[in-house]
Parts: C-alpha cells; sequence; structure tokens
C-alpha cells in the first residue's frame, strides 16, 4: 500500500469535512445526548461524518470502518475478516463546538487489525491547521515538517488531560493526577479535542499529555502524528499496549520527560489509594 497516496486522499477528505463544520459553526445547533448530559453529538457530528465515510468507502472498499457516531456500520469488510481499518471522529471536541469554542477537529487514521497507525490525519478547520502523517515518511503541519520540543525537565514542561465524561460518579476521574502534574509542571491546559492536542505534542506546542476513558476514533491519528514528530507514546506503565493505541490509557510527550510524567502518575495513584483506604 502507497501510505503517502493513502495520506493525500485522507487529506483531502478531512478538508471537506471541515468545511462541512465550519458552515454550521455559527449557526443554532442540535443537541442529542448520548451516554449522560455532558455526552452530546450535534447535527454536524452527523453532517461531516456523512462527507468522510462515502469518500473513505468509495477510496478503499475492502477496509473496515469505524466512526465515534456509527455511521460506518455495514461498510467495508467485516471485523473478522478485514486487514485495515479506519478509526473516524468527525469532530472531536463536539462540547467546544457547540459552545461556539473554536478548538475542534476533524481525526482520520488508518491502521492494521491490531490497531498499529500507519496514516493519521488531524484537520482543525478553524485555523486551516492540518497534522498529517504516515508511518515512516515523518509528520507535517501544512505539508511542512513538524517534531516535538526539545524540553528535557517536567518544570519547563507545558502539558494537557482531560476528564471523563462520568467524572462526576466515578473515582477514577483524573483530580489526583492533576493535581499532582499541577506543582510538578510549567502550567496545564484542557483543550478539549484529544485528537489536536497530541498533534500540538507533535509540533512542540505541548511536552506532554495523558489522558484515560477514551476511545481509539480519539487517538489513533494523533499517535501516529506524535510517534512520526519524534515523540513517544505509552500506556501509564511505560508500555505501548493495546490500552494506549485504544485511549483507554494514553500518555503521550516529547520522549525527554516520559520517565518524569510515569513517576508523577505513579506517586498520584499510590496517594490516592492512600486516601481510600
Amino acid at each position: 500500500m502507497d501510505l503517502q497516496a493513502v495520506r493525500t486522499t485522507v487529506s483531502e477528505i478531512a478538508r471537506a469535512a471541515g468545511a462541512v463544520l465550519m458552515e454550521k459553526f455559527e449557526q443554532p445547533h442540535e443537541e442529542t445526548v448520548k451516554k449522560n448530559v455532558t455526552d452530546i453529538v450535534t447535527e454536524a457530528d452527523l453532517a461531516s461524518e456523512a462527507v468522510v465515510i462515502p469518500r473513505l468507502s468509495a477510496a478503499f472498499p475492502d477496509h473496515r470502518i469505524v466512526s465515534e457516531e456509527g455511521g460506518g456500520a455495514g461498510f467495508g469488510k467485516s471485523a473478522d475478516e478485514a486487514e485495515y481499518f479506519w478509526y473516524i471522529d468527525p469532530l472531536d471536541g463536539t462540547s467546544n463546538y457547540a459552545s461556539g469554542i473554536p478548538f475542534f477537529t476533524v481525526s482520520i487514521a488508518l491502521s492494521d487489525k491490531h490497531m498499529n497507525p500507519l496514516v493519521g490525519v488531524v484537520f482543525d478547520p478553524f485555523s486551516n491547521e492540518l497534522y498529517s502523517a504516515a508511518r515512516g515518511f515523518g509528520a507535517t503541519l501544512n505539508d511542512k515538517p513538524i517534531q516535538v520540543s526539545d524540553f528535557t525537565t517536567l518544570s519547563q514542561s507545558m502539558l494537557c488531560s482531560g476528564f471523563p465524561y462520568d467524572s462526576f460518579k466515578t473515582p477514577d476521574n483524573n483530580i489526583a493526577e492533576w493535581k499532582a502534574f499541577t506543582v510538578r509542571s510549567r502550567g496545564l491546559r484542557r483543550f478539549g479535542s484529544i485528537a489536536l492536542e497530541l498533534s500540538y505534542v507533535a509540533n512542540g506546542r505541548l511536552e506532554g499529555l495523558w489522558e484515560g476513558s477514551v476511545n481509539p476514533w480519539d487517538v489513533q491519528a494523533g499517535i501516529l502524528i506524535v510517534r512520526e514528530a519524534g515523540g513517544r507514546i505509552t500506556d501509564y506503565a511505560n508500555e505501548e499496549s493495546d490500552a494506549a493505541h485504544s485511549g483507554k490509557q494514553i500518555l503521550a510527550s516529547n520522549g525527554h520527560i516520559h520517565n518524569e510524567m510515569i513517576e508523577v502518575l505513579a506517586t498520584a495513584k499510590n496517594l490516592e489509594n492512600i486516601n481510600k483506604s
């Protein structure tokens, strides 16, 4: 497979979906609640998905499509038969979008059947910034090469994270970790689109990111972009595991501060367990 050709095709599709998001951005939105009141979908999510899926299906009919809003059902081969999978988030940052906050993306990734990303594209239509990568060919922002920052200590570093949709009722809500990193880093940010946050790690705008309880369509493209920009992706145990690739537990960094971040996460978890006992 020509991954660079795939990258070009997917970049065009992401830009087309982003154009639809921008057309609807300043209009009133129709919100539908999914799992709870903080987890929503809008008409724009579905409109973007309606651009992405037919075009991917036409270009790659033998691939399996997995999309956040479920629109890929029935396209391509079955999960058991497929060698390649598309992970699509047609609007990553729906809550931002619905509130008129201009921090949202289209995220599209091609992966093998073991969830190893091969091509990743993240498009921020508001800023007209398209991040992309193909395995072995590096990462770019609007076709210009990017790389992670060279900061070597956590105290120099700007970090990012988020909280689960059900943080008001789950004990594993990331608050202990957030508190621990607050006193060890230059600063923390919560932007609300992990696909774009991962791209910021790749571009050196952030030095690190950690988050749990997200999904493959949220992170698959960003994982590849970070790695191809020279960064590192693991789970909280410092392993390149299914947990990291699926989004259940992902730690991204410029590589230099990775071990320090692992240490802070372990310390926060230990303190949390002590407080519970």
